[in-house]
């Protein structure tokens, strides 16, 4: 669900570093607030400009950043897209030292406009620019990307809560990652309500000030998105607001529960369910979080915070097309039976991408190949990079081609095993 799951080992290392660089971080609409490389509110040395996967697109790529005042708070929106950058110019380094093929703010390249919208959310605690490779990827592919610099990019704090860190440890090592994580971030999960209280605002929030940029004449995207075909994709936290915003799974609070569920201050914050808390209780209905304006969705190893009685009861409400993408490491990857359950009870077309020996980080590139924590993770999941990424790259594509471009010859793409680094290739309700 956050960024590090991971095994017991690497849980307790990390965690140790975090806690003693605990600091003090209030939101800010300085844009400088939204600067710097780090896991939340903690400051992370970036890598010294490791090359990514190279975009498989015909167009080249832009990337620039905006940041916004939002409810008092700085948001940063980080945008990538088909551009036309002046020749020699040099690749964009990110802030964890990764660099690609993209150009910073290099003129758009408006020659097939407008271009499909994918809104990206990135895992908790990760910076907006930290997935190079694959935001880099479909801008590539003819799609203006934004991913959004979301509150806990600066102030997520892993507890300093010893029997919290002690839970963490025993359910990664027994694959319970999901939990594992909750237990890690208890403290700040409680406070933002399970991210409640600001995720799915920001989401909102970008999505309409994206579209507002392509009607203003004075905005380099003035006419470059198609506002009627968007598509959604997350990864970990992001994934699990993927399938909310995006994909309109509701959170339920109609069916009985137990006192412990309903205990927004029970100890064990993986007990609890969202509906204990008024961010979800203030809401209008189980669905009000979905925008209908999202065709398709790509959530990217993606937990659920919702009592696990109730996941199919909420994934038959997905009817939109969905794909899956995940590792297989089972001690640092998000939880598998849930995301499997999630694809076999979506109402709409239904996709499931499973890569060997890929763990949390691969996607974001920008700390899988961080040398501190890569450092950290077994041989099996920091060998052959490039091949996993081309997984990413390859499955992305074809379904936001085939579903939200509405390209047909991307079909084929779709039901074939690409790589030897994909384990599972499966297909619902297409």
């Amino acid at each position: 669900m956050a960024l590090h799951q991971r095994s017991i080992v690497d849980l307790l290392t990390v965690a140790s570093f975090f806690v003693l660089a605990v600091s003090a971080v209030t939101p800010s609409c300085d844009p400088a607030f939204n600067t710097g490389f780090g896991l939340g509110g903690h400051a992370l040395p970036p890598a010294n400009n490791v090359p990514t996967a190279d975009p498989t697109g015909p167009y080249q790529v832009g990337v620039s950043f905006e940041t916004y005042c939002f409810e008092g708070r700085g948001v940063a929106l980080n945008y990538w897209y088909p551009a036309l950058p002046a020749a020699g110019s040099s690749p964009y380094v990110s802030a964890g030292g990764i660099v690609g093929k993209a150009v910073k703010d290099a003129p758009v390249d408006s020659s097939s406009s407008p271009y499909p919208l994918i809104i990206f959310s990135p895992g908790l605690a990760a910076v907006d620019d930290a997935y190079y490779f694959y935001t880099q990827n479909l801008a590539s592919n003819g799609y203006v990307v934004v991913s959004i610099q979301h509150l806990d990019a600066r102030t997520a704090n892993v507890t300093t809560k010893k029997y919290a860190l002690a839970l963490a440890a025993i359910d990664a090592a027994a694959g319970n990652t999901i939990d594992a994580v909750i237990e890690e971030y208890t403290d700040f999960f409680r406070e933002t309500q399970f991210a409640l209280t600001y995720r799915p605002q920001e989401i909102e929030f970008a999505l309409d000030q994206t579209i507002q940029s392509t009607s203003n004449k004075s905005s380099p995207f003035y006419g470059l998105i198609d506002t009627d075909n968007i598509g959604m994709s997350g990864h970990s936290l992001g994934g699990f607001y993927t399938n909310i915003v995006g994909g309109g799974m509701p959170i339920y609070c109609d069916y009985l529960m137990t006192p412990i569920q309903r205990d927004p201050d029970f100890l064990v914050l993986s007990e609890v369910s969202p509906c204990a808390f008024p961010a979800r209780q203030n809401l209008s209905g189980p669905f009000a979080l979905h925008d209908s304006r999202i065709k398709a969705i790509i959530p990217l190893a993606a937990p659920t915070f919702l009592t696990r009685s109730q996941l199919a009861r909420s994934a038959a409400q997905v009817k939109i097309p969905i794909m899956t993408i995940t590792g297989d490491n089972r001690t640092s990857e998000t939880t598998s039976w849930v995301q499997r359950d999630i694809y076999a009870n979506a109402a709409g077309p239904s996709y499931w991408v499973k890569i060997q020996n890929t763990n949390h980080y691969l996607v974001a590139d920008s700390y899988g190949l961080n040398p501190i924590l890569s450092a950290n993770m077994s041989p099996d999941d920091n060998a052959n990079f490039f091949d996993k990424a081309a997984v990413y790259m390859t499955y992305s594509t074809a379904f936001f081609d085939y579903y939200v471009k509405g390209n047909k010859t991307a079909y084929t793409a779709l039901h074939t095993i690409s790589s030897s680094c994909v384990t599972e290739l499966d297909s619902r309700n297409d």
